[in-house]
């Protein structure tokens, strides 16, 4: 089967199959009781308005083969109205310029609508292939080509009103069994309840049945317009092909089983779709290996059935920093994706302030525009068994093969500061044991056939440098009773959970003890547990189920909060290693050299001053963050670098002292020589005085007088030099004396 697009030489065959389908209708048999053959007159009297249609509007069939088995006629209704008043007025037969049938009823209700309007004139399907899902694929076929235009059409066959109803469709009566149906542009199709049994399309059973899935049958052949089936790696897949129709079968499920059928398909390898009531998923990247499974794993489940019960969504957040914004770009559209950064734009400028532009306004208006966030790309993920000190340069044994997980950035353009992210939802993993491969950064990478640490490949990609510690954002679709006090305590410290038979310990830590013995924790309101340590927030709430959507748009909640606190924490290690590296540079600088280093430190962290201890609208939102703020530890670390701030005074003030010695020493010697020239210039012009005596005194008084002028000029000279040296002699003299004892004290 496949969708062929209708024209007006399809006439006769559009017409055979519409006289098939409702020459039952109840409606129709009134129209026509007078008529001996009611098929020819059917087939007379929509002869112009099908052919019309076919020739101006939009004509959808489904072909088997050569045979057309369904179809749907559609038209812009203003634009017919507007450039073909007389065919429109014989469409709604209205003839002689009369007034349209139902003018109140339903075309004043057209005119109201914004947008353009789709009239949907006929839809129908061969009888014996009815209730197999064919006039629902022509349905959402028209949903998704035309998501801009309004969809009316009036029924009179009362049966098929849960084909609308089914896609959010507005029906109202305008006669006991006339019907006006009537769906906005861009509103929501989906109808499925996630609290309550679930309607599952799937290509076939055998996944769940590998799965022990429980489940029942609601009818084993349903068709699906727009896609094909495929087989990867042993798992049977929908794959989007535009003209195709498929068939799957349709199952009934609870939301327990749906996670563990999304964990097996991994859902950053496919898109989720929601048909009216039933959901299915299409297939986005082949599988290179059976999923889910491998040998280490399916030996850690055996005796981890309580761990691997839990299925949580799981975001890791690291702080970074970048070098060159040229480097960091979108790849193509990724819907998941899409709706997450489009759920933390909302965030940012919602939550953050008064949503402006506005610098006097919003107070958080610049820090808004500063934030830019690109999706990145997909990475498969694997992760692997812990180490042990026999073979610790080693990677250890892979638990499970590696599994999608998608990657964004949210980049301050302000500064050289950034949050990377990436999660995978439904996990695919033994949750601790993916802790303990976040928290010990050892997260390797499938790339080209071979395992790379995932921070290399981020700074050989993009030029992002790891600056802070990972972040674990994990929400748990369950009651926090699932685990007991020592394994939920496990998760928070990023520890692996022991298997059944082996003892964690009973927790006698105190703020453990206080965290997951609390009944709400952090919570703030009882549908959920909430805790935070360190590098780990946790939700817990059995209420929490829903669509990809609806849990992307809760999450981003808090990892939005997580996100401004990580930039805050990349602004301080960022500054931080700068003053290490500043500490540990071989060269001499000066005072003047070493101030301009400190001074562009501060001034590249003081840029960051937007995201420090960030203020939003919501007390509750603000108590969030400052718990967060809290628990991650960000005024430890602001300490840290405080500390080290001290320390950079230090250094500089020993660099002052250093070059005032230095320069005092210079001084002295200058100020030793020129009192030695200054003493001798005189001697020199005191011998040369005295010798003008020669006419008062006899030449033995003048010799004896100038060798007497010459010992005090001599010993005024030794005075001078000895005052400006005497410190320094004595500590030579001190060091002197020290060397000799120490020399005698090593030949005893």
């Amino acid at each position: 089967m496949k969708f062929r697009g209708l024209g007006k030489e399809d006439l006769e065959r559009v017409l055979d199959l519409f006289c098939v389908c409702f020459s039952e209708d109840k409606y129709y048999k009134t129209l026509f009781a007078d008529s001996s053959d009611m098929l020819s007159a059917m087939r007379e009297s929509f002869r112009d308005s099908i052919n019309f249609c076919l020739s101006h509007g939009i004509g959808i069939g489904i072909t088997d083969g050569t045979e057309l088995i369904g179809f749907a006629l559609l038209f812009d209704y203003q634009q017919i109205k507007t450039r073909y008043r007389d065919e429109f007025n014989a469409v709604f037969g209205a003839k002689n310029g009369e007034k349209l049938p139902y003018e109140d009823q339903f075309h004043s209700r057209i005119e109201k609508l914004q947008g353009n309007t789709l009239y949907l004139l006929s839809i129908a399907v061969k009888p014996v292939l009815q209730s197999q899902g064919l006039a629902s694929c022509i349905i959402d076929r028209v949903l998704t080509h035309y998501k801009d235009y309004n969809l009316v059409s009036d029924v009179s066959n009362e049966k098929s009103l849960g084909l609308y109803a089914k896609r959010q469709f507005q029906i109202d009566p305008i006669t006991e069994d006339y019907f006006f149906v009537l769906h906005k542009y861009n509103n929501s199709t989906e109808s499925v309840d996630f609290s309550d049994r679930i309607h599952l399309l799937v290509p076939s059973c055998k996944a769940l049945d590998m799965l022990k899935i429980d489940y029942q049958v609601k009818r084993d052949r349903r068709c699906l317009g727009g896609y094909q089936l495929s087989c990867s790696a042993g798992i049977d897949c929908f794959v989007e092909q535009e003209d195709a129709i498929c068939e799957g079968v349709l199952v009934d499920v609870d939301y327990g089983s749906l996670l563990q059928y999304q964990r097996l398909i991994n859902l950053s390898q496919v898109e989720e779709h929601i048909c009216g009531d039933v959901l299915f998923y299409e297939h986005l990247t082949g599988y290179s290996e059976p999923p889910l499974f491998n040998e280490t794993l399916s030996e850690m489940i055996s005796c981890r059935k309580t761990e691997w019960s839990l299925i949580p969504d799981v975001f890791v957040s690291l702080p970074v920093s970048y070098q060159d914004l040229s480097r960091i770009k979108s790849l193509d559209s990724d819907s998941k994706s899409d709706l997450l950064l489009q759920d933390m734009e909302f965030r940012t400028h919602y939550e953050g302030g008064i949503p402006s532009a506005l610098e006097r306004v919003d107070d958080l208006a610049g820090l808004k525009k500063r934030i830019q966030r690109f999706r990145l790309e997909k990475v498969k993920i694997q992760i692997t068994d812990e180490m042990t000190v026999a073979d610790y340069n080693n990677t250890g044994a892979p638990i499970g093969p590696s599994t999608y997980a998608d990657v964004y950035l949210s980049v301050d353009t302000g500064s050289n500061c950034a949050v990377l992210t990436w999660y995978v939802l439904s996990c695919p993993f033994l949750v601790s044991q993916l802790f303990d491969n976040i928290i010990r950064n050892q997260i390797l990478i499938e790339k080209q056939g071979q395992l790379i640490n995932f921070y290399d490949h981020i700074q050989a990609e993009y030029g992002l440098i790891k600056r802070g510690t990972p972040k674990i954002f994990s929400v748990f679709p369950c009651s926090k009773e699932r685990l007991a006090d020592s394994q939920l305590a496990s998760l928070l410290l990023c520890e692996t959970i022991y298997p059944d038979g082996e003892s964690f310990g009973n927790i006698i830590d105190e703020d453990l003890l206080a965290i997951v013995q609390s009944e709400h924790g952090m919570g703030q309101y009882d549908r959920a547990f909430v805790c935070a340590y360190t590098n780990a927030v946790f939700q817990f709430s059995e209420q929490f189920s829903g669509s990809v959507r609806d849990r992307l748009c809760e999450e981003s909640i808090t990892l939005f909060y997580v996100e401004l606190i990580l930039f805050e924490e990349a602004a301080i290690h960022i500054a931080d290693r700068a003053i290490i590296n500043l500490f540990t540079e071989t060269d001499s600088d000066s005072p003047i050299d070493f101030l301009a280093k400190v001074d562009a430190i501060y001034d590249d962290y003081t840029k960051t001053i937007d995201f420090w201890d960030t203020k939003v609208n919501y007390p509750s939102s603000q108590k969030s963050i400052d718990m967060l703020r809290e628990a991650f530890r960000i005024k430890d670390q602001l300490e840290e670098m405080k500390r080290n701030q001290d320390q950079l005074q230090i250094t500089f003030q020993t660099k002052c002292d250093m070059i005032d010695r230095k320069d005092a020493k210079r001084m002295d010697t200058s100020l030793a020589i020129i009192s030695v020239l200054a003493v001798f210039s005189a001697w020199i012009d005191g011998h040369d005085y005295i010798a003008t005596w020669n006419d008062l005194l006899s030449g033995n008084v003048i010799h004896i007088l100038q060798k007497i002028l010459f010992i005090i000029i001599l010993i005024t000279a030794v005075y001078a030099v000895t005052h400006l040296f005497r410190n320094r002699i004595g500590i030579f003299l001190r060091k002197k004396r020290e060397r000799l004892k120490s020399k005698r004290f090593n030949r005893k």
